[in-house]
């Protein structure tokens, strides 16, 4: 309980760092300018909550999760929408990010619900979101493996 500032400081690092990346990999000026904008206004706003309610950066702040998570669905899919056109570059990764964030932020949501019933059924969104960490984790090593690998070249002198 006394650890809860490092989640808030997590999520926005995570939407910071993601949204960047994004960004970087964003083909129009318009889609690089939305990112941008979308991650000032983030920042803006909680920092506009914290002023207001500054134990809300101690708590479990639901709020910031939910914004922050869904921001970099909203960067992932615009990713999707661009390699409809273009080559897959980044393809198994975006597919990780999107499946763990929203199924990780339903269950952060789902989290506050739990609080009140056994610890077995407690402890199963837990559970469950870190097995949706582990396959994050093999979609982030596959797209290693598929993108950085060097490809060895077959020369055959006949």
């Amino acid at each position: 309980m006394n650890n809860l500032f490092a989640i808030n400081l997590f999520f926005v690092g995570q939407m910071i760092f993601l949204g960047l990346f994004y960004e970087s990999i964003l083909k129009t000026r318009n889609q690089k300018f939305f990112v941008k904008l979308v991650i000032t206004s983030i920042l803006l706003v909680l920092f506009i909550q914290y002023f207001i309610e500054p134990d809300q950066f101690l708590k479990f702040n639901l709020f910031e999760i939910t914004l922050t998570s869904l921001s970099i669905v909203v960067f992932a899919l615009l990713h999707f929408y661009n390699m409809l056109s273009d080559k897959k570059e980044y393809y198994y990764y975006t597919i990780g990010v999107v499946f763990y964030l929203l199924t990780s932020t339903v269950l952060y949501l789902v989290g506050n619900l739990t609080s009140n019933l056994s610890d077995n059924l407690k402890y199963l969104s837990w559970r469950l979101n870190a097995f949706l960490i582990l396959m994050y984790y093999l979609f982030i090593l596959y797209e290693w493996k598929v993108s950085f690998k060097s490809k060895k070249e077959i020369n055959t002198y006949i």
